[in-house]
């Protein structure tokens, strides 16, 4: 059932052509909203990431192989590149989807040369916009310069498997991300971590937090430059001080949960991070429970640096953590999104993920459930099976792509029903940063 469930999304996202023009067309008032996110380079809502669907699928079924070089064809050709480009817009996201494609040597070579540069590039140039700030030691992260969504820790995982010949940009945008754990003074004075950002939670918020903020989130906050600074560790690219900043991170996580130790708030504002460093705990509610923002997303973090470092108790946390998630009132049916951002679909992949790694066999009980449930979650009638929570009401959006909509759902409940399951070089969760 749960595979047939797959298979039908994917004849349904098969042709290019087809979907644009079912999307862009908006046909009914749930799908207008789907039109003005799309984007043919968005691994959000675009090509890039309905071809990161079949690119992953092909690597078992080989079917599927032509239909992957067809959307990332339709994402290259004619298609005006957005103003501002990151691991999810623009040829960056086109390069990991096809670099996810790649079934065999050789395969796309001179399309990922090309697109290997240009994310290069683009880091090597965020790296010199914020190099001034972070040297003098001021303080005011811009998180789309550092997060993985838009900024570098998103980049240099896609550096990070382009492999030697960007290792000079990959090793540039490390000792970067090394230098934003320093601390730094405050426009008014006052030593904090240095991620302490004036930037609003959310990209489309008009508004800041007072005094700023730590942000906890794995989409924008510091859990991504841990993730990243993990990952590279244990794939042996190590730059001076990298060992020290996994360090510096972790613990400050692990000295932010909330009280009962069993979760992470969203952000730490500025006045509880300076009742901490005269510990005082501020009670600082989770306000989401996700990939992006909230407990799952920290944790796996956690876990890649307890695996980096060889920390067996921040393991523990980090699964306890989890577990506490899975045993709330409702259990998987306490999500009310089925999204890999911040729902169902983004909880059962870290599960997952973390179940299989050392120390995490204690969540593999919980696994079926959560595939069960996504399984569940299918609407045959609804455009691409998987209707999506609209923000900030009752009503659903019906989107495809792979982040906020149908793609994202099938992929994870592959992943969870399929163990044996080939991912390639390059697996489609690494452009969450979970692996």
């Amino acid at each position: 059932m749960t595979e047939n469930l797959v298979v039908r999304l994917a004849e349904r996202l098969a042709d290019p052509a087809a979907l644009a023009e079912r999307v862009t067309a908006a046909e009914t008032p749930e799908l207008a909203e789907t039109r003005s996110l799309w984007h043919a380079q968005s691994l959000a809502d675009g090509h890039a990431g309905v071809g990161l669907l079949f690119a992953a699928l092909a690597h078992s079924e080989p079917r599927y192989a032509r239909i992957a070089h067809a959307h990332l064809s339709a994402a290259v050709t004619g298609v005006s590149r957005p103003a501002r480009e990151g691991l999810y817009t623009g040829l960056p996201a086109v390069a990991f989807a096809a670099r996810t494609a790649v079934t065999r040597p050789g395969e796309y070579a001179a399309l990922l040369a090309k697109l290997d540069a240009q994310a290069a590039l683009l880091a090597r140039r965020l790296v010199e916009e914020d190099a001034p700030r972070v040297a003098a030691g001021t303080a005011g992260a811009r998180m789309a310069g550092y997060d993985v969504v838009a900024g570098l820790s998103g980049l240099g995982r896609l550096l990070l498997a382009a492999g030697p010949e960007h290792r000079g940009t990959t090793e540039l945008l490390l000792t970067h991300l090394v230098a934003l754990t320093r601390p730094v003074t405050l426009p008014g004075g006052g030593i904090v971590p240095g991620w302490w950002t004036g930037d609003p939670i959310l990209f489309s918020e008009p508004e800041g937090i007072p005094g700023g903020h730590f942000n906890t989130g794995l989409a924008h906050g510091i859990p991504g430059p841990l993730a990243l600074l993990s990952l590279a560790h244990r794939a042996g690219v190590r730059v001076p001080g990298q060992e020290q900043a996994i360090r510096t991170i972790a613990e400050w996580l692990l000295a932010r949960r909330s009280p009962d130790g069993t979760g992470w708030p969203n952000i730490v504002p500025l006045q509880a991070e300076l009742a901490a460093a005269y510990g005082v705990r501020t009670d600082l509610a989770e306000a989401r429970t996700g990939w992006c923002y909230g407990t799952p997303g920290v944790a796996r973090s956690l876990q890649l640096a307890a695996l980096a470092l060889k920390e067996p108790d921040w393991n523990r946390q980090a699964v306890a953590a989890v577990t506490a998630v899975c045993d709330r009132p409702g259990g998987a049916q306490a999500f009310g999104d089925i999204t890999l951002c911040h729902g169902l679909a983004g909880f059962t992949t870290i599960v997952t993920l973390m179940a299989r790694e050392p120390g995490g066999a204690e969540l593999a009980v919980h696994i079926p459930e959560l595939a069960q449930s996504l399984a569940s979650a299918a609407d045959l009638e609804s455009p691409f099976l998987w209707p999506a929570a609209a923000p900030g009401g009752p009503a659903v959006v019906h989107r495809p792509g792979f982040l906020d909509g149908a793609a994202g759902a099938a992929l994870a409940l592959h992943f969870a029903t399929e163990p044996d399951a080939t991912l390639g070089e390059l697996p489609w969760q690494a452009a969450l940063m979970l692996c």
